[in-house]
């Protein structure tokens, strides 16, 4: 126990002295009378003696419990450990604050925010001696600090606390917590402390541990959590697959319900040609996709946002979320192969015929054929840098390819371009060989093609296994094998498994054990094999080859969408259409919501490595859409939102940060709510009460002892 006022305890001590003092000097002196027999006067002398004696100590009880026990009133008792960390400090003390500006710290009832609670602790820890040399640093996606070091100017560090607020942004305290424990290592003064105020949010703080900080610092966690916040969001909007224009495309808004009760939402959807509101009712503490199908009417690129209306909850910087997308023109694929088109039939003649069918899925399909155009090229007529811009590239008997053209497919691998390899020669293997070597970590094949071990033609093989729960065999329903028994594949290579590569990767084996069709992720693209000759198996006439074949390039052409969503704060890397040469002007602007504080937008440069222009911005700030600009028309644009996490408002409570995260250190825990009790703490009052109680008893006892 601790008392709000120690100086009233010494008095209460002191006063203590006086009824004792009272109860020796008051005490009537004995006087002599002549009486001729004092027997029965004797009896009734002595019974009235025991009487007082009882009154005058039950009295000076009385009298001293009641001093004590208004001296413990003024003294407020406080029946809380007293903090790790007092607000005031005195001689030599280097203190550090580490305040967290997360999204979450702006969520609040009632006109009261965990932020305004933040900001009110943080100028009490300020509040202290002039020996003291302190700083703060701001816990946001990266820490950010009023000085360079230690500063005795705590005028300056007020005046910083009273200027900040919440950031869109997550916060990371180990980032934070390492800044703050190497400045605190840097100073030799006597007492070393650190506070961290924050709301303490379960999904930022739940991984935190004290082992950045040096052991002979003492810690003080102060939370300004506010329990049972409910809150709706909308954690992301997106696109299922990138927007082609005059086809349908699904627009996704993810909605969460952090509450304990069930939500009626409505969400207003502003974004190029669609507008409207879609609602809907959430149970509590779930997550919700709402979806809207889109149709755009021109290619380029498209920004617009998604609302909550009327969301009266405890968060309203999460109610909405914005958007940018590129909708692309009418799909380009680029077949690659030697073969003749005059040749039929042939490989590459099936392959052709079907990518017509299963990309030319508009409802006006007249009207569209023209513009989704099927390239042939011969990669040894045709140098890469002639090659027409596509969204995939299909590889078929392509022979053995240069050195610049697997630079070349490497580099659109990794700017978000499909590829589709059949695999039928043992060129093939050579191939794919050398190009996992120009990748490197960034293509690892669940498995490798060679030639068969006892040099056997292959042909008659059949499916053996396949992920029907997979694109792109999902198509054909659960039991996806039956469709598939009357198939017969020839050609291809034998396949060994490798041990970098996910086995998950395989869709499809033969019966002789290898690999039919694999799919595996390549920097921002996506790479299918199909490990068959097509001309000499009897699939591509087969009912299964359309829909299988148009899935698989549609899981190519949305491994090739741009991402267009950025983290506040966090570094923003994008590659930029490779069409754009090093020398092009290019220009940055906000095309909605807040404007960078120093008017940068990162910087965008030529990178030999990607074969293209890339975007990098280190600390994009608040939600927005930012867009680059070449003389005509905007080249890439990009929307920034605070994490979604942020909108889970749940926050570690004192047991955990004491116990777990603190690496069997000793730390103090205290927070707004404990503050508040400890002010309107009713223990004095009641010691008042107990107080005037003792004199009410006296003033009976008095009484009833003269009767």
């Amino acid at each position: 126990m601790s008392f709000l006022h120690w100086w009233a305890v010494g008095i209460g001590a002191a006063a203590l002295v006086a009824p004792i003092a009272v109860h020796f000097l008051t005490k009537p002196k004995p006087i002599a009378f002549s009486l001729s027999t004092i027997r029965f006067l004797q009896e009734v002398i002595e019974q009235r003696k025991a009487r007082s004696r009882f009154r005058d100590w039950l009295i000076l009880l009385l009298r001293g419990l009641c001093i004590a026990l208004l001296a413990l009133g003024l003294a407020r008792p406080l029946l809380k450990q007293p903090p790790m960390v007092p607000i005031g400090a005195t001689g030599e003390t280097a203190r550090v604050i580490v305040l967290d500006v997360s999204q979450s710290m702006g969520a609040g009832s009632g006109g009261v925010t965990a932020w305004t609670q933040a900001q009110a602790s943080g100028l009490q820890y300020l509040d202290v001696g002039s020996g003291t040399k302190a700083n703060i640093v701001f816990a946001g996606a990266r820490p950010r600090t009023v000085f360079d070091s230690l500063s005795p100017n705590l005028p300056g560090l007020r005046e910083a606390i009273k200027q900040s607020k919440p950031v869109s942004e997550r916060a990371e305290p180990r980032a934070a917590l390492e800044l703050a424990g190497r400045m605190l290592a840097e100073v030799n003064h006597e007492k070393k402390e650190l506070v961290i105020i924050s709301d303490f949010q379960r999904s930022n703080w739940g991984s935190l541990f004290l082992d950045l900080v040096p052991a002979d610092v003492k810690v003080q966690f102060h939370s300004v959590a506010q329990p049972e916040l409910a809150n709706v969001a909308i954690n992301g909007i997106r696109f299922a697959t990138e927007p082609i224009v005059g086809q349908p495309a699904q627009l996704e808004i993810e909605l969460a319900n952090h509450s304990s009760r069930e939500m009626s939402v409505r969400c207003r959807i502003d974004l190029a040609d669609a507008q409207g509101a879609i609602e809907a009712n959430m149970l509590p503490q779930t997550t919700q996709t709402l979806t809207k199908s889109i149709v755009f009417s021109q290619a380029g690129w498209k920004h617009g946002w998604a609302k909550l209306d009327n969301n009266l909850d405890a968060l309203a910087a999460d109610d909405e979320r914005p958007v940018a997308i590129r909708v692309r023109p009418a799909v380009k694929v680029l077949l690659v192969t030697r073969q003749n088109p005059q040749e039929v039939p042939s490989s590459s003649f099936y392959l052709e015929r079907a990518l017509h069918v299963a990309l030319d899925s508009s409802p006006n399909r007249a009207e569209q054929s023209d513009a989704q155009t099927i390239t042939r090229v011969n990669p040894l007529k045709t140098a890469i840098r002639s090659w027409p811009d596509s969204d995939v590239v299909v590889l078929d008997h392509p022979g053995s390819l240069s050195t610049e053209i697997l630079q070349g497919l490497a580099a659109q691998l990794r700017r978000g371009k499909g590829l589709l390899y059949i695999a039928s020669e043992l060129v093939d293997a050579v191939n794919l060989e050398q190009l996992a070597q120009l990748l490197g970590s960034e293509f690892q094949p669940p498995v490798t093609l060679h030639p068969a071990d006892n040099g056997s033609d292959r042909k008659d093989l059949f499916v053996r296994r396949i992920q029907s729960r997979q694109v792109p065999f999902s198509v054909l329903g659960s039991n996806s094998v039956v469709p598939l028994q009357a198939v017969r594949f020839s050609g291809g290579l034998a396949t060994r498994a490798t041990d970098e590569g996910l086995r998950d990767q395989v869709l499809a084996e033969l019966s002789d054990t290898s690999t039919l069709l694999y799919l595996s992720s390549v920097g921002a693209g996506q790479l299918a094999l199909i490990n068959a000759d097509l001309g000499r198996s009897n699939w591509t006439v087969h009912p299964t080859f359309l829909p299988i074949l148009s899935e698989l390039t549609q899981t190519l052409l949305a491994g090739s969408g741009e991402t267009t969503q950025a983290a506040c704060g966090e570094p923003l890397v994008r590659m930029l259409p490779p069409s754009l040469n090093d020398g092009v002007v290019l220009t940055a602007t906000t095309v909605e919501g807040s404007t960078p504080i120093d008017d940068r937008y990162g910087s965008w440069e030529w990178s030999a490595g990607q074969g293209s222009m890339v975007w990098s911005w280190p600390e994009p700030p608040g939600a927005g859409i930012y867009a680059l600009n070449d003389p005509t028309s905007a080249v890439c644009m990009v929307a920034t939102s605070a994490p979604s996490l942020e909108a889970d408002l749940q926050s570690l409570d004192e047991e955990i940060l004491v116990e777990r995260v603190t690496d069997q250190r000793t730390v103090g825990f205290t927070s707004t709510k404990q503050q508040s009790q400890e002010k309107s703490d009713a223990t004095w009052s009641w010691l008042i009460v107990a107080c005037l109680l003792g004199l009410i008893a006296e003033i009976v006892a008095l009484r009833f002892s003269r009767m």
